[in-house]
């Protein structure tokens, strides 16, 4: 049996009319958003840069409530501080121990940007003054970016510092090689 020949085009022809109908529309689909998606956002709300659920302020004395200024007008203060007993289980989480969180500031009153992408916190407590276990908390983050003249810049650190060392701590923060460590120390009292 011979299938005539227009027959044998047909499902051909219908096809190719079926592809270019479906690439020829006139109208704009409302929902397509042309390009790339938007970047995220540079800046993190500081409420979500220094979260940490459960904790509970505890009050400083000594020289961890005073801050450190420099002679270009970079403030550097300590403007809490918290501790927590971790619960939770994963990476960099120290599971039952009890963290304390230190929430830094950097003021900028000078007249050019402060990068905070080296800034490095070191706690040391007790009279034999132990370094104390940075560990990550929550969504605490720490500084990254630039503060602009006038801005200013929070973030927060947890370390594995016990209790017992509360009479007598140590807060180095670092953050370039222009001005020189600022130190705080002091107490804590739960």
């Amino acid at each position: 049996m011979t299938v005539p020949r227009a027959l044998r085009a047909a499902p051909v022809a219908v096809l190719a009319v079926a592809l270019a109908l479906t690439g020829c529309s006139s109208e704009k689909k409302k929902d397509a958003k042309p390009g790339a998606p938007p970047p995220p956002p540079t800046e993190q709300p500081e409420t979500q840069t220094n979260a940490a659920p459960g904790a509970k302020a505890v009050a400083v004395s000594g020289g961890l409530k005073k801050p450190v200024t420099y002679s270009d007008k970079v403030t550097v203060a300590v403007s809490g501080v918290r501790y927590v007993k971790n619960t939770k289980k994963g990476p960099g989480e120290v599971t039952g121990r009890t963290l304390t969180i230190f929430t830094l500031k950097f003021s900028n009153g000078s007249g050019q940007p402060l990068d905070l992408n080296g800034v490095r916190v070191v706690a040391k407590y007790g009279p034999a003054k132990r370094t104390a276990s940075p560990t990550s908390y929550a969504n605490l983050n720490d500084f990254y970016g630039v503060v602009s003249p006038g801005g200013s810049k929070t973030a927060s650190y947890a370390f594995d510092l016990p209790s017992q060392g509360y009479k007598s701590v140590m807060l180095g923060v670092s953050f370039d090689g222009k001005h020189k460590t600022a130190l705080f120390t002091g107490a804590i009292h739960p």
